[in-house]
């Protein structure tokens, strides 16, 4: 992940600055994508609910989050070298 995170940095030509906040930025984009599919669950949606079961439910939100977060410093390390 370290090494593709890098290569999209590159690709958008990234200063520095942008580089040290991405990784907290996608673990926001995460929290927020989680937070609108809760509300499309707790609706009672059909395709959320199908979706949620088949994709590993909330434990796979929550593994998803945890390593986002556990794996932050290696993630700007890569950026910025």
């Amino acid at each position: 992940m370290p090494a593709r995170l890098r290569i999209l940095a590159d690709g958008y030509g990234l200063s520095s600055r942008d580089r040290s906040e991405l990784p907290g930025v996608i673990e926001q984009a995460t929290a927020v994508c989680r937070a609108f599919v809760a509300a499309r669950v707790a609706d009672g949606d059909p395709g959320y609910l199908q979706a949620l079961a088949e994709r590993g439910g909330w434990e796979r939100w929550d593994r998803m989050q945890t390593w986002l977060a556990e794996g932050r410093e290696t993630f700007t390390a890569a950026l910025l070298s």
